[in-house]
């Protein structure tokens, strides 16, 4: 699994193992917004990793803990957080804001 946070050409923590690089490892490069922070985060996902499962690490690398956080699309459309990335019509360089889906982030 792949995270990695990219922030005004300065990389942040919370990076975790690769995997393959097949069609289906392939990662996705996306921008990530979140409520409490002014500057946006950019992140590399498998795409076959579940939408609630990126979206928890890139809740972890804003500072956010506990919740249950989704991303929602520019068109403000909430995701699935059970679906894979690419079954959630996540594409690469897609823009992301963070949201929980129990509550506000």
């Amino acid at each position: 699994m792949t995270h990695s946070t990219e922030e005004q050409n300065e990389p942040v923590g919370n990076q975790h193992g690769t995997s393959g690089q097949g069609a289906k490892g392939a990662a996705l490069t996306v921008t990530v917004y979140a409520p409490r922070s002014p500057q946006p985060k950019t992140f590399q996902f498998r795409r076959q990793e579940t939408v609630g499962e990126a979206a928890h690490a890139a809740a972890e690398a804003f500072g956010y803990e506990g919740g249950n956080p989704s991303f929602a699309t520019e068109e403000q459309v909430v995701l699935d957080r059970n679906k894979p990335l690419a079954a959630a019509h996540v594409r690469d360089g897609d823009t992301l804001e963070l949201v929980d889906v129990g509550g506000g982030v």
